[in-house]
């Protein structure tokens, strides 16, 4: 597990598994978050699960956030999956159409697996 404020990382598999751990995410944490994740895409691991279950709360910022990480993985040949969504941060997802584009799944170990 690597320490990062906010963040709890851990392998499984060729996947990275980020977890935010945080109630919200929105423009007090957003850069911090971000730039957390791009540091991880850099160093190779570009197959990320973003496991959002302890996030209650996402504004704009924190859309930004999951559109940069997609972007980012897919720059580098790899991808983003989204797990474990409340139902404030799935609706928010929904009612954007990022569920299109991005897949979600229910558990990590879903995800994992998928």
């Amino acid at each position: 597990m690597t320490p990062i404020t906010g963040l709890k990382t851990r392998e499984a598999g060729d996947a990275t598994v980020v977890e935010i751990d945080s109630q919200n995410v929105d423009f007090r944490n957003c850069e911090t978050i971000k730039a957390a994740i791009q540091s991880i895409v850099r160093s190779g691991r570009n197959r990320l699960i973003l496991n959002l279950g302890k996030v209650g709360f996402m504004d704009s910022s924190g859309l930004s956030i999951l559109l940069s990480c997609k972007r980012l993985c897919e720059e580098t040949n790899g991808r983003l999956t989204l797990c474990a969504l409340q139902s404030y941060v799935s609706n928010l997802v929904m009612l954007t159409n990022l569920n299109r584009s991005i897949p979600i799944f229910e558990t990590e170990e879903q995800a994992i697996a998928g």
